[in-house]
This record gives C-alpha cells, structure tokens and sequence, in this order.
C-alpha cells in the first residue's frame, strides 16, 4: 500500500514539472522567434534560411535531449516516437494555424524553395518507415545502415538548402534599402543584429534545459501510467517537445512571415528525423530502429503524407475561394485527429 502512495506521489509530481517545464519552453519560443525574425529582417538571411535553418534547429532542442535521455535509458519506443511523432504535430500545428489566419491566405505567397526542404523531409521518412518495417541489423562501423542512409540524406539536403537563397526576399531586401540612409541604416542593424543573437542564445539554452525537463519527467510518466511507450512518445513528449516550435510558427504567422514559419516547419521535421540517429548512437542495445513497436511504421507513413499536403499547399499560387484554399488544411487535421485515435485504441 505504501508503494503504490509513493508511485502515485511520483506521477503527480512529474506531472507538475512536466506542464511547468512545457510552460517554460513556451514562453522562451515566443522570445527565440521573434529574435529569429528580427535577425532574419536585419542581416541576409532570409525568412526561408531563419526558420530552416536557424528557428527550426533551436525549437527542437527538446526533441534532441528527449530522444538521447529515451535512448540512454533503452526506450526506443519513446525515442523513435518522439522524433517522428514531433514531425506530425508540427504538420499539425502548421494547418491548424493556416485555417486559424484563413482570411490572410499567407501561405499563397510562400517561397517555392521549400520544396526542395519538403522533397527532404520525403525522402527521410520513406527511410525511417523502411528502416522501421525491415528492422535490419546491417551496421558500418557499427552505426546501423537506417542511420547512416538519414545521415547523408541529411547532411547533403541541409547543404544544399544553405546554398539556395530565394531571389524575391533578396529584391524585397535591396528595395528597403535603397529606401534609407546607408550609414544610420547598416550602424542601427548592426545593434539590433548583435542584440537580437545574443537573445537567440539565450533563450535556445533556456529551451534546451526545459527539453530535459520534459524528457526526463516523461519518462516517469510512462512507467506510472500503464500507457504504451509509443503512445507517450508519439503524442504526449511529442507535443510537449514540439510546443516551442508550434508557438515560434503563431509569432512568425502573426508577423505575417510565412516563409519562416513553413521553413521552421519543415527544417524542424527533417533535424526531429536526424535525431533518431543521434539516439541510436545512445542507444545501447541492438539498432534503435529494430526495437521499437508496428505502431511506430504508421507514425512514420502519417509523417510522409501529411509532409506531401505541405509541399501542396507551397506549390499553389492561387485558389478559388476560401473553402478550397483551406481544403488541404482541414484534411491534414482530420488526418491527425483519426492518427491520434488509432494510437490510442492500438495502444
């Protein structure tokens, strides 16, 4: 009777410091986003590189810490779940936040350079999903084949999208400044620039202890709860990890920058994939990815379509009225709603 007093105790308190970590974590990504913003506006980095590569590496910190803190104690469950199940949230978020500011149609006017993000993040969970269905043991220096094939995919697309720099943000940059006077104008940048990465810092560092917090507190969670581990990390880490890419989305929305906040999006979805194999090399059994339970394949094909209505709704240019330009958008929540159910119900 005591024992199960104190496990009670222990449950209620993880659930404290989990929502007051999530909290936390929510709070600093207002803060991280808007200095993205601000260092995207001030500097050449363009909204598409800010939320690629620059927001989307910093909001996944918390994905980062809980899948190697999942990995080191021999969950990979909640590790794979984790990474893959933040990647649906945050397609999630992304259409949920497109129906909310329906009335702007912000993504009408998004870069078609994030295809090139998308067709990456396509290719990483057709991977993940085989890795995840073969459950090959096949390793090169002891790194399994799954891991190293989502390495060089990522490495290589990350290139590769550093490379590209959309040509409208560089004529919509030089416009602006040929507007204002070159000395005041380059001096009051270079304060805001060197102001705005200093907050960046921070509040990245502040979103890294939170993400700890949440792993750690969720792990506990899930050995108190009776849930299955898959379910705790493809829904409940997940969405507490991916809350600071969700609220960096809304600010860079509300700041009508839709180019961030699709390039958040996905840039954060290909590093959440890029983490697993960072939890692989953590984890300490056999491969990270022949460990984990069937649910974890349907995760990873819920990821690839709905990453396919992403690059839909980049692709367009135009729609005919509002119920067609939010089509895309309430299948994509509809889709993770039944997601949700099925997991639960399986589980």
């Amino acid at each position: 009777m005591h024992r199960q007093g104190t496990v009670t105790l222990s449950a209620t308190l993880a659930i404290f410091l989990f929502i007051t970590a999530a909290v936390v974590s929510a709070v600093a990504a207002v803060r991280l986003s808007t200095h993205a913003d601000s260092i995207s506006r001030n500097t050449k980095l363009s909204g598409f590189l800010a939320g690629t590569l620059l927001l989307a590496v910093a909001t996944s910190l918390p994905e980062l810490t809980a899948t190697i803190s999942a990995s080191v104690i021999g969950n990979a469950d909640i590790a794979v779940g984790n990474g893959l199940g933040s990647l649906l949230f945050n397609i999630f978020v992304l259409f949920a936040l497109d129906i909310y500011f329906r009335k702007k149609r912000l993504f009408l006017t998004v870069s078609h350079d994030h295809t090139y993000t998308g067709i990456i993040a396509l290719l990483l969970s057709t991977v993940a999903a085989a890795g995840l269905y073969l459950q090959s043991n096949l390793t090169l220096a002891g790194i399994s084949m799954t891991s190293l094939a989502i390495a060089v995919i990522y490495i290589l697309g990350i290139w590769f999208v550093s490379k590209k720099k959309p040509q409208a943000e560089e004529e919509e940059s030089g416009q602006a400044e040929e507007k204002n006077d070159a000395a005041s104008s380059a001096q009051h940048q270079k304060e805001n620039t060197a102001s705005s990465v200093k907050g960046f810092l921070l509040f990245a560092v502040i979103i890294f202890i939170s993400g700890s917090a949440l792993s750690i507190t969720g792990d506990i969670m899930a050995n108190t709860t009776g849930i299955s581990a898959t379910a705790v990390g493809s829904i409940l880490v997940a969405l507490a990890t991916s809350i600071p890419d969700a609220v960096g989305v809304f600010v860079a929305l509300r700041l009508a920058n839709a180019n961030m906040a699709i390039g958040a999006i996905l840039g954060s979805n290909i590093f959440n994939i890029a983490v697993i194999v960072i939890g692989d090399l953590f984890y300490q059994k056999n491969s990270i990815w022949t460990d984990t339970e069937d649910q974890t394949i349907l995760v990873a094909g819920a990821g690839f379509f709905l990453t396919v209505l992403v690059m839909v709704i980049i692709k367009r240019d135009h729609t005919r009225n509002s119920f067609t330009y939010i089509l895309p958008s309430l299948i994509a929540v509809t889709g993770y709603i039944a997601f949700l159910i099925s997991i639960i119900a399986a589980g």
